[in-house]
């Protein structure tokens, strides 16, 4: 169990990939309103929005090399392009599943974001797709994961595009409103100098409602808890949709045997 934890933390995590396809165009010069209606004006977003946050994973293995994983996350985007601050910042959680095997392979089978301004939900997203393959071999592993997730709610007064259009008005487009985004920097966080946040294995809880007393308690044999940062973007996948690059990872963990030179 010690050298799956081994493993497990040497290659968390990674990434920053181009999503689905070289034609796709990262859209700029777009506009976001973290308090809808209130005073602030929206704030112009050149290219990203800067996030931060914490994720927790419990991975269940099946035999030496195949697992199946839980993962919750929650995090924080304060500012855009690294540089105009966010007044409220926006908060989301997510809450997902998958399996994976020691080469490296990731799949993902569901998922759920949700976005905060303040307390308000902005929105809401569910995963129709996810995948990864991770190549361990350095301190800090590099790899590509991708994860789409389709808006089911969006509030209004919060999301324009460079024309101020709100986008919760095309939910019902052809294809609707995909959002995702990267985190280019995951490391997995020491045993026994961190605590895990109540609040995230609360959420991870009420999602998985795992059956058994006092539902899952974290370990540290097998479980993570994950640092993350990177971006949000928005894309435009193809004439006619409008989306926000979905492109990313959210703390998922891999499993990768070290390569010799």
């Amino acid at each position: 169990m010690k050298s799956i934890k081994k493993y497990l933390a040497t290659i968390a995590l990674v990434s920053a990939l181009g999503a689905a396809g070289s034609a796709n165009a990262t859209l700029a010069n777009w506009y976001l309103d973290t308090d809808g209606a209130g005073g602030n004006p929206a704030v112009l977003v050149k290219d990203y929005l800067d996030l931060t946050g914490r994720s927790y994973v419990h991975n269940t293995f099946s035999s030496a090399t195949d697992f199946t994983y839980n993962e919750s996350g929650q995090f924080t985007t304060f500012s855009a392009d690294g540089i105009t601050p966010l007044s409220p910042v926006l908060n989301a959680n997510f809450t997902g599943s998958g399996a994976g095997n020691v080469g490296g392979q990731l799949s993902f089978s569901s998922g759920t974001l949700t976005v905060f301004s303040g307390i308000t939900q902005i929105g809401t997203f569910t995963l129709t797709s996810g995948s990864a393959n991770l190549n361990a071999g350095t301190v800090l592993p590099n790899g590509a994961v991708s994860l789409i997730f389709k808006a089911t709610s969006l509030a209004a007064g919060y999301f324009f595009d460079s024309a101020m259009t709100d986008l919760s008005t095309l939910l019902a487009a052809p294809g609707g409103l995909v959002f995702g985004f990267a985190t280019t920097n995951v490391i997995s966080l020491a045993d026994g100098t961190v605590t895990i946040d109540p609040s995230l294995l609360n959420l991870y809880n009420t999602a998985f409602n795992p059956d058994q007393p006092g539902g899952i308690v974290a370990n540290t044999t097998t479980d993570l808890l994950l640092s993350n940062n990177g971006q949000f973007r928005l894309q435009v996948p193809e004439p006619g949709s409008l989306a926000l690059i979905g492109i990313g990872l959210l703390g998922f963990v891999g499993l990768r045997r070290r390569r010799s030179e």
